[in-house]
């Protein structure tokens, strides 16, 4: 495999360390920001086809989606890393076997979610926080969606080996075509074939899967460097294992976002009942709060994951300095947008809300109030997501793992379940400031220990 000793694949331990990382970063932010539109689109046309009963249905289903990203995820971002690693490493039959073995991964994990999703959909959706209402909304989109799973785990799993074998630009214009084809379906059922919220949910799986054809084909052309090939599909444990090792931090991240959500929900729901909004209000005022905050969060996310190669390739390569290069620019350029982000949420709220909310007063003064609260400390998000790359671009799942599950399990969790107590509904939204910022400053300790680490190494390297 000398071809894959190219030019692009060796500029990542060379090049301008800015330069690469707006190369592959801006891509990946592309990329991200349009992930979110998945949710976000569904939101709006179902606010303005349905009602906020739907939107809160779709709420409702988010933990279970979030538990299907968690699982690509895992698979994803965990083999990608050793992917990067490895051809850091030039070490190519071993990211053959590495990438094939994260696809069959990626196809059985959508099976299980499939079966187990339509077996245990109710229950599931009553512990969520359903009401009569609202479950007839969120059962019959949930089913759909569950029918492309298998879409919605190898699309953002795969495309993130695009992105490693130095092809940021197409795995954004696969990303693309499916947010593309979802505003298009989105507006055809819902608005124009009235199919409700039914109609959301193909556009969604619809979108997906014309999206996969898209991932599959890079993997199967033939200046593709690594494909997918029968020969390699076949699971070795030894990778396996460590696929799921090094993908576990972000995974465990997404699920304990997916238990948060449903403490959320829950929550939202007694305290809105004790309110003057209801609890199926407060729930479709969540639902738009997290739709904006997924689309200020998913492009510092695509940040992070197109700074993710240079460091990994940069660490398996020893070249420490670049690393700390790299992480240092990313840091300043995170903030930066996170500080944007903040502005445009403090001071333009209730013209964000009004695009989900249209003209229902209470579901905007709701959601408006809320999402200034729900993303006080925005920024810091950025610090945090920031440092948990760092660990796992440099294979130091452990470390990620602790940031992830202290900022949702250790810190958020507990205060959900205490605040609301004493100031209602309004403290179900001011927890989650509170923890993005106890959550930066142990992000912040951790990372100035690895530095430190990683300096030594240095030294070591060049007594040697």
């Amino acid at each position: 495999m000398a071809e894959l000793q190219s030019e692009r694949l060796h500029s990542i331990g060379t090049a301008s360390i800015p330069r690469l990382i707006l190369l592959f970063s801006i891509p990946a932010i592309i990329s991200m920001s349009v992930e979110a539109l998945y949710n976000v689109v569904d939101r709006y046309f179902v606010g303005i086809g349905v009602g906020y009963l739907g939107i809160a249905g779709i709420t409702l289903c988010f933990p279970i989606m979030i538990f299907i990203m968690a699982m690509s995820m895992m698979v994803g971002i965990g083999g990608n890393t050793l992917f990067a690693i490895r051809l850091g490493q030039k070490k190519y039959s071993q990211a053959a076997l590495i990438l094939n073995n994260s696809f069959v991964l990626l196809v059985l994990i959508a099976i299980f979610v499939f079966v187990f999703g339509q077996i245990f959909m109710e229950p599931l959706l009553r512990s969520f926080g359903a009401s009569n209402e609202t479950l007839p909304y969120a059962t019959e989109y949930m089913r759909i969606i569950l029918f492309g799973a298998v879409f919605s785990t190898v699309t953002p799993g795969m495309n993130n080996f695009i992105r490693s074998m130095g092809h940021p630009k197409t795995a954004m214009f696969r990303t693309l075509i499916g947010a593309g084809c979802n505003v298009f379906f989105d507006w055809l059922f819902i608005m124009k074939l009235g199919w409700g919220i039914a109609g959301a949910a193909w556009a969604t799986v619809l979108s997906q899967f014309i999206a996969s054809l898209f991932v599959m084909s890079f993997f199967l052309q033939k200046e593709t460097p690594i494909k997918i090939s029968l020969r390699y599909m076949r699971l070795k444990m030894p990778y396996v294992r460590r696929i799921f090792i090094m993908g576990l931090p972000p995974s465990i991240m997404q699920l304990c976002n997916s238990l948060m959500n449903v403490i959320l929900n829950k929550s939202l729901f007694f305290y809105g009942n004790q309110s003057t909004y209801g609890g199926d209000m407060a729930i479709s005022a969540f639902g738009i709060v997290n739709g904006i905050a997924l689309m200020m969060l998913m492009p510092a996310m695509g940040f992070v994951q197109g700074v993710q190669p240079i460091i990994g390739y940069n660490y398996g390569a020893k070249n420490f300095d670049r690393v700390r290069k790299t992480l240092k620019y990313a840091l300043s350029y995170s903030v930066a947008f996170m500080c944007g982000a903040w502005c445009i949420i403090q001071f333009q709220s209730e013209w964000l809300v009004g695009f989900f909310a249209r003209d229902n007063v209470l579901l905007t003064t709701l959601a408006s109030k809320s999402i200034r609260m729900f993303l006080l400390a925005l920024p810091m998000i950025a610090i945090a997501m920031i440092c948990g790359n760092f660990f796992q671009g440099t294979g130091k799942p452990g470390r990620s793992l602790l940031l992830n599950m202290s900022r949702q399990v250790l810190i958020l969790i507990p205060l959900l379940l205490i605040i609301p107590r004493f100031v209602g509904l309004k403290g179900v939204f001011m927890a989650a400031p509170i923890a993005d910022t106890a959550a930066a400053i142990l992000s912040v300790f951790l990372l100035t220990l690895e530095l430190r680490h990683m300096r030594t190494m240095e030294v070591a390297q060049k007594i040697k």
